[in-house]
């Protein structure tokens, strides 16, 4: 089942076209690249072209506009929302994905802190 999200952040976002690699977790298959919308310092919301479970556990590699180096960083899926690109013809679907970060380091941390609050936040 798909969920549109209610507004629970505890942390300001900031919209950012990053590219992303995602595996989940428990499941050895090649990992997915798609992009980021916006990141925050609890989260990140990104383009999926595939449908995720709410609950799955992903393992992200973020390459931050800003950054020489990836932020790793294990999340959870916490809201799926589907979308379609043009006439919702085979390979047009999308689905918003909103991950809550579980795990991430601290040097990662600082990295994300310091992008956000770098720039303007989004305005939703």
């Amino acid at each position: 089942m798909l969920n549109q999200p209610d507004e629970k952040r505890k942390f300001t976002r900031l919209s950012v076209l990053a590219d992303v690699a995602y595996t989940k977790k428990d499941i050895p298959e090649k990992g997915k690249v798609t992009f980021a919308k916006n990141i925050g310092a609890g989260g990140i919301c990104l383009i999926a072209y595939e449908e995720l479970k709410e609950s799955d556990v992903l393992e992200l590699k973020i390459l931050l506009p800003d950054e020489k180096e990836p932020v790793y960083i294990l999340g959870r899926v916490v809201w799926v929302r589907k979308f379609s690109m043009g006439d919702d013809t085979a390979g047009s679907k999308r689905y918003d994905v909103g991950v809550e970060f579980l795990k991430i380091s601290d040097v990662d941390k600082q990295k994300v802190d310091k992008y956000v609050f770098a720039h303007k936040p989004v305005k939703e």
